[in-house]
């Protein structure tokens, strides 16, 4: 699809665009205390590996990763399952 955008040149353009007028007002940024601002020790917000009480890190899944043998098998079952009634 093509869309082709015709400006006059002799006509004002308009005054904001719709997003500008749609999206929220931007917030003034808040106070931040001392105690937070005097952290050390790495950036904000980064969460490190949580360790099991051995001390080695928690894996997410134990599974292997599936082949693609198994997902095209999956995905034939799937279709089979969910074909309408002829």
């Amino acid at each position: 699809m093509k869309i082709e955008i015709v400006v006059d040149p002799a006509r004002p353009a308009p005054a904001a665009s719709l997003a500008s007028r749609v999206a929220p007002a931007a917030a003034a940024p808040a106070a931040v205390p001392q105690a937070q601002t005097a952290r050390t020790g790495g950036p904000r917000g980064r969460r490190v590996g949580r360790t099991a009480a051995g001390g080695s890190r928690i894996r997410k899944s134990e599974r292997p990763p599936k082949s693609a043998a198994d997902l095209d098998a999956e995905m034939e079952d799937y279709t089979a399952s969910n074909a309408p009634a002829a």
